[in-house]
């Protein structure tokens, strides 16, 4: 008899969310995540003084009427929203914009925009479909956009797949991403923020989970998937202690754990730590393994800051964005967690949280990072008209594949991998990774209840 009827691995969004839906349905589900908390990407740390910040710049996709909230409903959990944004201030000749001031339409103009409006608003999947492998930019031109209205396009493009040009943009995602926010909410682009940041979406998850009777271990490092034949049937994990040579030089000692059906939930570019990609041995197939290691560097990255200070330096409920910033000339993104939620600052105390887009080589090779920081913190300091005496604390952070699978043509939509692996049983994924549309977390949480109803049917 196994130890568990299921072993999920990975307590991001995506785990938690596919190991509640499985232990809601009666499987005994062992939850497992390498980190000392659950959360992933989305984790967030309560400082002293009472701030709590999240890993990176995060608003969710479509707040109540989206996948997150519908997933958090299927278990049982209500989260509760703050404030929503509907719209983009921009940055241009040194102010900051809101966008009707931005745009600046003729008449014929106004009249091509509700006109694509309506035009996206009716697309149906299959539009999608037929655009998943084209560019955005190429949308753009069979559309004859032009001008401040094309800026206005190409940043909220931007937004929805953290790539800054159009020509590498999947034309496809971008637009469903706009036609569910046509639909349900009357605008182009709808983020929310989680009342208590992204502790607001995890914590009562993880509290869900368990009470429903899951278990979730935190530290515990899976190792690799065991498989009898093309049959996997648990995880090996490590067992801390017991070996007295250095990390770095240790082969870790393990503890097989067994289970029917194991999910990961991790990013593909982990996948070759738990799954054995040598062609000769392993059960998987060779045009699968070959798929990932093709598209597995298909990432994007951000750095940037989590600022503290003594004033508000937004106060708008916006998001923030512009294509170039004046220092480092990329792409820039920034919101302020206080005007959305001021409970997450103590009060009188208000946080801003910024970045630029980058390529993951630029943030992974540590001198350029310190470079690209310092030229992004004189960015901001100009941008919003701040001195350093003024700041609490400004926390710099970094991140290579913030939001999943890159959003390009010919990676979005069916051209993602599955959620349920082929030619062996057993084995499912989940997260912004796999299967399912949507921007980061939304995209994760739709992939979390597509891989649950496969397994359950």
């Amino acid at each position: 008899m196994s130890d568990y009827d299921a072993i999920v691995v990975g307590a991001g969004i995506a785990g938690l969310g596919v190991a509640s839906q499985l232990q809601q349905a009666g499987k005994r589900t062992l939850l497992l995540e390498m980190y000392s908390r659950p959360g992933g990407r989305m984790q967030s740390y309560d400082l002293p003084g009472g701030y709590r910040v999240d890993t990176g710049l995060h608003l969710i996709e479509m707040g109540d009427k989206g996948y997150c909230h519908q997933l958090g409903t299927r278990v049982g959990v209500e989260f509760e929203w703050a404030s929503f944004s509907t719209t983009l201030d921009l940055y241009q000749d040194g102010e900051w914009r809101d966008m009707q001031s931005f745009i600046r339409l003729t008449e014929e103009e106004k009249a091509l925009f509700i006109e694509v409006m309506k035009e996206v608003a009716a697309m149906e999947e299959g539009d999608f479909r037929a655009w998943d492998n084209r560019s955005f930019d190429q949308w753009l031109d069979v559309k004859g956009i032009s001008g401040s209205l094309r800026e206005v396009w190409e940043n909220m493009s931007m937004i929805m797949t953290t790539i800054p040009d159009t020509r590498e943009q999947s034309a496809g995602e971008c637009l469903y991403i706009a036609r569910e926010a046509l639909r349900k909410g009357r605008a182009v682009l709808i983020a929310a923020y989680p009342r208590g940041g992204m502790g607001g979406i995890i914590a009562p998850l993880a509290e869900a989970f368990q009470k429903m009777g899951g278990r979730l271990e935190l530290g515990r490092r899976v190792e690799m998937v065991v498989f009898e034949g093309r049959k996997a049937v648990g995880v090996k994990v490590a067992r801390e202690g017991g070996n007295p040579i250095a990390r770095e030089w240790r082969v870790p000692s393990t503890d097989l754990v067994t289970a029917p059906l194991v999910v990961l939930a991790l990013p593909i570019w982990h996948l070759d730590k738990v799954l054995d990609f040598d062609q000769r041995h392993s059960p998987l197939p060779s045009w699968w393994l070959k798929r990932i290691e093709d598209i597995r560097g298909e990432r994007t990255g951000l750095l940037g800051y989590i600022v503290a200070t003594r004033r508000p330096l937004y106060e708008r409920t916006v998001f923030m964005s512009a294509l170039r910033s004046p220092r480092t000339g990329l792409p820039f993104q920034a919101f302020a967690p206080t005007a959305f939620d001021p409970g997450v600052a103590p009060p009188g105390r208000y946080l801003l949280v910024t970045d630029n887009v980058v390529e993951p080589e630029e943030v992974e090779d540590k001198f350029n990072r310190d470079r690209l920081l310092q030229a992004h913190w004189e960015d901001i300091k100009e941008m919003y008209r701040f001195e350093d005496g003024e700041v609490e604390f400004a926390l710099p952070y970094f991140t290579a594949g913030c939001d999943g699978l890159a959003r390009k043509p010919g990676l979005t939509g069916d051209f993602k991998p599955d959620v349920q692996a082929p030619g062996v049983e057993g084995l499912f994924f989940a997260g912004d990774t796999y299967l399912g549309r949507g921007l980061a977390i939304e995209g994760a949480a739709r992939s979390a209840i597509l891989c649950a109803e496969r397994i359950l049917g």
